[in-house]
């Protein structure tokens, strides 16, 4: 009896040690993918009553992180190169830049009071700001320094630019005339499309203007040749977002009967209806047109909706009163950071965002701490590193391997020692 015990003290020693160096092994599988599974964070949510910005992966379609910017954050805008988005805090008059090797506040701004607006043109390397209270559109370069400045007769509270920022175009609050710039620098027109515009998006070549008009709950379609109104077309109730597919269709958010109007501006008839969360107000599209994305400020959630099929996928949870959308590219690029940062950047700190550069006084400091981990790892693409990992390779195995192999002979030594206690019975 003694022997037999013996003999099965045995099996099991050696089973505990194969079993602990497949753990080992298992651990390392699933920290190794931990550290790899979140996508590169492209879907920016701008979330004024949280003053955050909530970031989502284009994968999963799920928040990597959230990230503090100024107070009352309005609008958002991202490089061309992807690399930084621009977010306009209306309660503090600043421009918080995002950099996206860290998904943290790098550069504070002031650009005036109450900024409405910003966007960043894909072919230029200024980022335009529609400054309200100031009645004026504020230039600021790629660093996010101011650069200069143009007045307008009225309280901009849309804009909206071609790709080169040659043509640029401004919604004025109760005025039904959209006042066109050129480079940014002098006011050389206006557009009376009868109705004042709330959101305004710009075809891809640049060639037709589309405002939402809250008032008559349409969509007006603008020829920027002619600067003339050519067609109105009906959507929902107090359409507050617009934007454009890849494809041409446009989509306007209602935010009274909580949907979504998705518009063949060649037609000009409207081919679906998508039901989405309560009282969205703002819209944008992927840049390689798979998904739309959809802000509902009442409800708290971006509802995501599938392009090829106009349906409703998912709705996910970001902030509080998310209120605007931007998308970045999912592309590889070259990094900014210095000559052999990358080696040691799991442990950098992120780039300081105290001081606000403008001639300000009251430096922002909300924006010093994301709530999400400091520095994302590096193997993710979007740190700017180069390195693209599916999952773990053997030499990310080999150490929880080799810990789970020792703890498994520990376990063996102590049996082994019980096992020399006479067994009775």
């Amino acid at each position: 009896m003694a022997t037999n015990g013996r003999f099965m003290r045995s099996h099991i020693n050696r089973a505990g040690l194969v079993l602990a160096a497949v753990a080992g092994i298992a651990a390392a599988s699933v920290s190794a993918m931990s550290a790899s599974a979140n996508g590169v964070g492209t879907i920016f949510v701008v979330n004024e009553g949280s003053s955050t910005v909530s970031v989502l992966e284009h994968v999963s379609q799920s928040v990597l992180v959230t990230v503090p910017v100024g107070p009352s954050p309005r609008a958002i805008a991202i490089t061309p190169d992807g690399r930084t988005a621009f977010v306009a805090n209306r309660g503090n008059g600043t421009v918080s830049s995002i950099d996206r090797d860290y998904y943290q506040v790098s550069v504070t701004t002031r650009v005036g009071k109450a900024p409405e607006a910003v966007v960043a043109p894909l072919d230029s390397t200024i980022t335009l700001v529609a400054e309200g209270p100031g009645s004026e559109i504020v230039t600021i370069d790629t660093s996010g320094a101011r650069v200069r400045s143009v007045q307008v007769q009225g309280k901009p509270i849309a804009l909206v630019a071609d790709r080169a920022a040659r043509r640029a175009f401004v919604a004025l609050e109760n005025n039904p005339k959209i006042v066109v710039l050129e480079d940014g620098e002098r006011v050389i027109g206006q557009i009376d499309i009868k109705e004042p515009a709330v959101a305004l998006a710009l075809s891809a070549d640049g060639a037709v203007l589309y405002a939402a008009v809250a008032e008559s709950n349409s969509l007006a379609i603008v020829n920027v040749g002619s600067s003339q109104l050519v067609a109105s077309v009906p959507v929902g109730l107090t359409p507050l977002g617009v934007a454009v597919a890849p494809d041409g269709r446009v989509l306007v958010a209602n935010s009274v009967s909580h949907d979504v109007t998705v518009v063949d501006p060649v037609a000009r008839t409207v081919v679906a209806v998508l039901a989405v969360g309560k009282r969205p107000v703002a819209v944008a599209v992927a840049p390689d047109g798979a998904f739309a994305y959809v802000a509902n400020n009442d409800a708290n959630t971006v509802s995501i909706v599938d392009m090829a099929r106009l349906e409703v996928l998912k709705s996910v949870p970001v902030g509080l009163k998310p209120v605007a959308i931007a998308i970045a590219t999912v592309q590889m690029v070259a990094s900014t950071r210095p000559p052999g940062s990358a080696a040691v950047a799991d442990g950098a700190r992120p780039p300081a965002s105290s001081a606000i550069i403008g001639g300000a006084t009251d430096a922002t400091t909300q924006g010093a701490q994301a709530s999400g981990p400091s520095v994302l790892p590096r193997a993710l693409p979007n740190t700017g590193d180069g390195i693209a990992v599916a999952g773990p390779g053997p030499m990310d195995i080999v150490p929880y391997a080799g810990a789970g192999i020792a703890f498994g002979m520990v376990v063996a030594l102590v049996r082994r020692r019980l096992a020399r206690v006479p067994v009775r019975g």
